[in-house]
């Protein structure tokens, strides 16, 4: 999810006539995807915490080429880019392959969300000074074979927050098969004993 990939397709004549073609993907939407690339460089947008939001469905197959001619006994490879930008309930799409005029179905698969784990679920600051700025940090790890993006949730401050929290890399690309550490920095506001949330 949120990670561009590319695949390539061949479509082979075996006939002894030339074959047209049309390749078109259902249910495909109209507006750009957005990346993960372009999501970590907007750390305060609300789409870390409600999700991306589209007025249209995204457009998230582009195949080159999509329509052609070949020859008899020939072939024609096609490359096929996906961008995913929000999760389907499905776990495959299909594309539509028009065949001089004759329609048939190519299933793609769809995106992956890599699961990724963070140590340690509780970040203890032990005794902390008031306005004292204390750092410490989460491990994220991503144990798959493809790359996960991550997100701190801005804090929601009131007058009255006991905790003040953030990050100097609140967004990130974890790797596959590595991890990323992420700062968290607080400094806190009132005396006695406090226990703040971190998304």
């Amino acid at each position: 999810l949120g990670f561009p990939c590319t695949k390539s397709i061949c479509l082979t004549n075996n006939s002894v006539v030339p074959v047209t073609f049309k390749l078109r993907m259902s249910e495909d939407g109209m507006q750009p995807a957005v990346s993960s690339f372009d999501q970590i460089h907007k750390e305060g947008d609300p789409s870390w915490d409600k999700g991306i939001k589209f007025c249209m469905e995204p457009r998230e197959f582009t195949m080159n080429p999509s329509q052609g001619t070949i020859i008899p006994q020939g072939h024609q490879h096609i490359k096929v880019w996906e961008e995913s930008s929000h999760r389907r309930f499905s776990t495959r799409a299909e594309a539509s392959l028009d065949i001089s005029d004759s329609p048939g179905v190519i299933s793609l698969p769809r995106c992956l969300v890599p699961e990724l784990r963070v140590y340690p679920e509780i970040l203890l600051y032990d005794e902390c000074h008031l306005n004292v700025p204390y750092e410490r940090k989460f491990l994220i790890a991503n144990d798959t074979d493809f790359p996960g993006c991550y997100g701190l949730i801005p804090q929601e401050r009131e007058e009255d927050s006991p905790v003040l929290y953030s990050s100097p890399k609140p967004c990130g690309i974890v790797q596959p098969h590595s991890f990323a550490e992420v700062p968290v920095i607080i400094k806190v506001q009132t005396l006695d004993k406090h226990r703040t949330d971190v998304l």
